[in-house]
């Protein structure tokens, strides 16, 4: 599996690829969550699919596998417009360097029971991505049936609220540090030993320079 690093500089370059994660989401969002009405194309498409939009979407011989959304925490997204209200402990958070994590999908023919290898793949290549970008933290609002599996990773989790009902659904505002350790510890569970990450065509960093946060 590659998973290929996709955004408004390179998309043009991926215009198959994002065709079948638009198809995979609504196979998964609208025909098995039942979360939107059905789109005539059959596409699962939303007002957060911008420019300010990166994905990460992975693929085998050309076929998508999972696929992911992150959204700087700067710009509308799905918590700031949708779920302020899930961050009850200290409000929204907005910073350039945290970013919002939603859409996180594996095709249902490559998914596997449990927390197996490809879960720790595509995780552990979100935070390699978020390391190489300089994104502090990730995350949403999520069901509290991924929680095992953060744990798994030893991943330090931060809620910013309360856990709520979403269409009778347990859901709760969470953010994740990025660090090398949660990584590699996600890898591990993935049997990777190697980067699968892939940038191709014209570079955009998902902070511009001038709002990069000096350490």
């Amino acid at each position: 599996m590659q998973i290929h690093v996709v955004n408004a500089a390179n998309k043009h370059l991926y215009d198959d690829l994002l065709d079948q994660f638009f198809r995979a989401r609504h196979d998964i969002y609208v025909e098995e969550k039942g979360w939107r009405n059905a789109d005539p194309n059959g596409k699962e498409i939303d007002q957060f699919d911008t420019d300010d939009a990166t994905y990460l979407i992975g693929e085998v011989d050309g076929e998508v596998t999972t696929g992911t959304r992150l959204i700087p925490t700067t710009a509308p997204h799905l918590m700031s417009e949708v779920f302020p209200h899930m961050a009850d402990f200290k409000g929204l958070i907005r910073r350039p360097d945290v970013a919002e994590w939603t859409r996180g999908f594996i095709v249902k023919k490559f998914r596997e029971q449990g927390h197996g290898p490809i879960k720790g793949q595509f995780c552990g290549t979100v935070m390699e991505y978020c390391l190489l970008e300089g994104i502090a933290a990730i995350g949403g609002v999520q069901e509290t049936y991924w929680l095992p599996l953060w744990k798994r990773f030893r991943w330090t989790v931060r809620p910013v609220g309360n856990p709520r009902q979403i269409d009778g659904v347990t859901c709760v505002a969470a953010f994740f540090d990025v660090s090398r350790m949660a990584q590699l510890k996600a890898l591990a569970c993935g049997g990777l030993t190697s980067s699968i990450l892939v940038y191709r065509g014209p570079y955009r960093p998902f902070i511009p320079e001038d709002r990069r946060i000096a350490i």
